[in-house]
């Protein structure tokens, strides 16, 4: 005896059904895992932040002050001086002692620094951004200091991508020096000591989110950790950031740690006024960054 079967399977018109289904159920997922992923690259962000203004804490308790925005001479900046704090001092070491002082005479850091400036810091990196996958149209930044009433950069040619890059930057205040009031804790050759600052350390910021060049967009300039310095609040923080301001690719707002070691965001278009107050070491203005 033989029996036979019959397998039923999926008509043309069901299985594009089945298949329509399961790409509307994609399309809904999606932004869902979106939403996730930059949750969790922000808070990334945001430990990075935290991390640093810690190191500085740490720098300030071993040193009796902060670290100088930047060097004079070298052009080395701030977050160069907190590699032994951060758990990089295999990459402290590659610099040259004497390019420590400051101001210095050791001479530009890509003359005896250069092999130090080329290793990838994973803790100055947003994983939103990850600039150093970015090859800028313009250049990458040598150095990014405020002196006097402005703010300078100089750069290589975009073709020096193997330099490690940053996401952050010290914050120099209004224009660094210039205006003493509004001068942030980060500028050049300064020597802030943190249980000093006049407006209060939960009032004033220490570093912020900093994008190096145009965004959105295609990028213009990234900045190396190595070389960039204070960065001013003079031009506010707006919805377009340039070279010369904080900014980020967070929605939401740009993060910023405080000198008393919180990281909280300031939305983009915030009254420049009170963005420049709360960057400033010594206005006596309080202002809230919960309402920036």
């Amino acid at each position: 005896m033989r029996n036979r079967s019959r397998r039923q399977g999926f008509t043309l018109i069901e299985l594009l059904v089945v298949i329509a289904i399961i790409a509307i159920l994609i399309g809904l997922l999606l932004p869902a895992v979106q939403k996730v992923r930059e949750a969790a690259a922000r808070m990334s962000c945001s430990n990075n932040l935290k991390q640093i203004s810690l190191a500085a804490h740490n720098y300030d308790s071993a040193n009796g002050q902060l670290p100088p925005g930047n060097t004079s001479g070298t052009y080395i900046g701030a977050l160069a001086y907190l590699l032994p704090f951060i758990e990089q001092d295999n990459i402290y070491r590659q610099i040259p002692t004497n390019f420590w002082s400051s101001p210095s005479s050791a001479g530009v850091w890509w003359g005896g620094a250069w092999t130090a400036g080329n290793n990838k810091i994973k803790t100055y990196q947003c994983p939103t951004d990850r600039n150093d996958m970015i090859t800028p149209s313009s250049g990458i930044w040598a150095y990014i200091y405020t002196s006097g009433y402005t703010i300078y950069g100089g750069y290589f040619g975009p073709g020096y991508t193997s330099l490690g890059m940053t996401n952050y930057a010290p914050n120099a205040g209004y224009i660094g020096s210039g205006y003493p009031p509004y001068c942030g804790p980060y500028y050049t050759d300064s020597k802030t000591k943190i249980g000093q600052i006049p407006d209060g350390t939960s009032n004033t910021i220490a570093f912020g989110e900093y994008l190096g060049g145009h965004n959105p967009g295609t990028r213009d300039f990234v900045g190396t950790w190595i070389g960039v310095g204070g960065v001013a609040t003079a031009w506010g923080l707006t919805e377009t950031s340039e070279w010369y301001q904080f900014g980020g690719r967070h929605i939401g707002g740009v993060l910023f740690a405080f000198c008393d070691g919180s990281v909280r965001p300031i939305r983009r278009g915030a009254d420049t006024t009170n963005f420049i107050y709360v960057s400033g070491m010594n206005d006596g203005a309080v202002v809230d960054p919960g309402n920036l």
